[in-house]
């Protein structure tokens, strides 16, 4: 490969990486709060397995560093528009860390594959599981709550509309794949 060749490839990953952390933001500001818990609803997943399948494990994953980076110095890229520390390490801030944990999983779904949907799901419910419980392990240690507290705050509510976005993503991915191609 020439070096111009490698260059446009590394200059369009950066792109793609920069596109995708703006998805997230945007995606993020979509926000519904739930009564009784502190995590809102969002499109929020929906983008991170959105990026992985798009951009691979690696590139999908830094892709989500980006938001996090963005958001932990004050750019209001986090849900409602807000930003800085104190949402990174607020009762949320372990869901924006397993952001990365999806996106990489989401990002191995996204190899060639003889069995694509079976490795779409089994990776991307791993994914879910390390977000679910990174969000909720820092969330027992925010609030000072109990497991069961945690998982019925930050966990049951959201399951539904994650596994719709889990479907969604895999389908609009599918056809970006096709355009982009």
């Amino acid at each position: 490969m020439s070096t111009v060749a490698a260059t446009r490839s590394k200059t369009y990953d950066i792109v793609y990486i920069a596109v995708f952390a703006v998805i997230m933001a945007i995606c993020s500001w979509i926000s519904i709060p739930l009564p009784g818990t502190s995590v809102p609803i969002n499109l929020a997943t929906f983008a991170v397995i959105l990026a992985g399948l798009m951009l691979g494990s690696r590139d999908g994953a830094i892709a989500m560093l980006v938001f996090l980076a963005l958001g932990a110095i004050g750019v209001p890229v986090f849900h409602s528009f807000t930003g800085g520390m104190g949402i990174v390490f607020g009762p949320t801030g372990g869901f924006l860390i397993g952001y990365i944990a999806l996106a990489f999983f989401a990002g191995l779904a996204a190899k060639e594959s003889e069995h694509p949907v079976r490795n779409y799901i089994l990776f991307t419910v791993i994914g879910e599981v390390v977000l679910y419980a990174l969000g909720s392990v820092w969330f027992i240690f925010q609030a000072g709550s109990n497991i069961q507290t945690a998982l019925m705050a930050c966990v049951v509510p959201f399951l539904p509309g994650d596994a719709v976005k889990m479907v969604l993503a895999y389908l609009v991915a599918g056809r970006l794949k096709k355009v982009i191609a």
